[in-house]
């Protein structure tokens, strides 16, 4: 029988369609673009040559699965990891560039030697001081076996090579940007070569692939929770000095996971993104809306101004460049703040780079990074003596 949730999450999904979209006419079905777009070919020699190797690892992480040893079994999502990357480009369109295929070889070599080393029992890519190196920063692919539905997802770790090992550190989730073209393959090759953004020294960064290219939300919102839930295993981090951040869609995932999950965070740092459905098409698409009453109400889910009240808990520094259309996303949050009732209005903190468009600016950074470092020496041990909690679904019912 359907259910009638079921049904809300149908009509949920055909409400938020248009986020996909790039303009009026991507909404027609005759012009909707491919997402994911269509992949290239690549050489038959280099797609045998994958195959085989891809193949020889796949053998190897099946005599893993058979050993039935607990540190085996533990560490073993870390090297499935690299050959579900392949697989799914291989088999599904998944190389968009020719350097596709050099970062298929890099996967595949990681995965085979992390393969033989936990044959061994060894596990060296999860010590703080272990894994690859580039300037100051140590970076690390790692994986998890969603509660979801079972499969492996990557995570990327980056933290400075001065960093010493601590009973409890910082951790800062950054939630990324638009990627049409960041499946699995070409997000853990980036995150084996490219720090960016760099933690802070003492600060551990933790990059959730998040399910592709969501806004991390649906499987990706689960996802990013369970990566915290991994991390808060596998390294020293404090958890009350978590906090959520991102550009771009990653800002919008951030500002997403701030209002409905305020308890999980010391702070919260968005930047540019969306925030909501109507005004954000309206101003960064072009497109006006007539919105249904059922898809109005299901807006409420995600849409953060909704939420804004949350936010008097979990102290937030949103980010924007002057000239970004995305500042809207930070304006329309602000004016949310400032409009609930008298007793409960705040001013939301946003910092403005001057005349720069759809970027983090360099100083704009440092001082988000010294009010980030101040509030989490603010934190306070003594639980709150009350505090209001927003919610329009009870899928989200508690803080």
């Amino acid at each position: 029988m359907t259910t009638l949730p079921f049904l809300l999450f149908l009509l949920f999904l055909l409400s938020t369609s248009t986020l996909l979209a790039d303009g009026p006419t991507d909404n027609q079905a005759a012009s909707v673009r491919s997402v994911p777009p269509p992949g290239i070919a690549i050489d038959a020699d280099v797609r045998l040559s994958l195959e085989k190797e891809l193949k020889s690892l796949k053998d190897q992480i099946e005599d893993l699965r058979k050993s039935k040893n607990p540190t085996i079994e533990r560490y073993l999502p870390d090297v499935e990891v690299f050959s579900r990357a392949v697989e799914l480009a291989l088999n599904e369109d998944g190389f968009f560039e020719p350097k596709d295929k050099d970062r298929a070889k890099l996967v595949l070599q990681e995965g085979t030697k992390r393969a033989s080393e936990l044959k061994m029992e060894a596990t060296p890519w999860t010590s703080l001081l272990g894994d690859s190196l580039l300037g100051d920063s140590l970076m690390v692919v790692r994986g998890f076996r969603s509660k979801l539905d079972g499969t492996v997802q990557p995570y990327g770790v980056v933290r400075s090579r001065k960093m010493k090992p601590a009973a409890a550190c910082r951790a800062d989730i950054w939630c990324r940007g638009r990627s049409e073209k960041g499946l699995e393959l070409q997000f853990i090759a980036t995150r084996m070569t490219n720090p960016d953004p760099a933690p802070e020294p003492g600060v551990i960064m933790i990059h959730p692939f998040g399910r592709y290219c969501n806004a991390n939300k649906l499987a990706g919102e689960i996802d990013t929770l369970e990566v915290l839930e991994h991390a808060l295993k596998e390294y020293p981090i404090d958890p009350k000095r978590v906090a959520i951040r991102g550009f771009s869609m990653g800002g919008a995932a951030a500002w997403h996971l701030a209002v409905h999950y305020p308890d999980k965070w010391f702070a919260a740092n968005p930047g540019a993104g969306f925030s909501e459905t109507p005004q954000f098409l309206k101003v960064f698409q072009s497109e006006e809306l007539k919105p249904t009453w059922y898809e109005q109400k299901l807006w409420q889910m995600y849409d953060c101004p909704v939420w804004a009240r949350n936010l008097r808990m979990l102290p937030t520094i949103a980010y924007s460049g002057e000239i970004d259309k995305q500042k809207q996303a930070a304006d329309i949050m602000a004016e949310a703040c400032w409009k609930l009732p008298e007793e409960q209005r705040f001013e939301l903190t946003h910092i403005i780079a001057p005349k720069t468009a759809h970027k983090v600016d360099t100083l704009a950074r440092i001082e988000i990074e010294r009010r980030l470092a101040i509030l989490d020496g603010m934190r306070s041990t003594d639980p709150p003596k009350g505090f209001s909690f927003t919610t329009t679904t009870l899928r989200y019912n508690q803080a």
